[in-house]
């Protein structure tokens, strides 16, 4: 891995569950980390959802190596949110993570 090409900031966020007064089941995001992060390919994809065509915004961004799951954690990136579909540790040194992400929205 060569460190300077680390040139990207994101926010690494948690899936945090917790219940309402009423005992109602509320899921929200909280940051757990900044970290820096390589842009490595833009897989933009284009597919078929009921009929109609739509362009996903797929990033694949590369990390240092932490312990992260697809399901509870995403990213923060550009003012975009991105859902983790893929991790994959390269190496197998536990030197570095390969995280497959697509855009799910932005901040508005």
């Amino acid at each position: 891995m060569n460190p300077g090409k680390l040139d990207r900031r994101i926010v690494i966020q948690k899936r945090v569950v917790s219940k309402d007064a009423t005992g109602s089941r509320v899921e929200t995001w909280a940051d757990e980390s900044k970290a820096w992060a390589e842009y490595v390919v833009n897989k933009g994809r284009d597919t078929a959802t009921a009929d109609s065509e739509r362009n996903q915004d797929a990033q694949q961004f590369r990390i240092r190596f932490r312990t992260i799951t697809a399901k509870d954690y995403r990213i923060l990136y550009r003012s975009k949110f991105y859902d983790i579909t893929g991790i994959a540790e390269e190496g197998g040194r536990s030197n570095t993570l390969l995280l497959d992400t697509i855009a799910t929205q932005a901040i508005s």
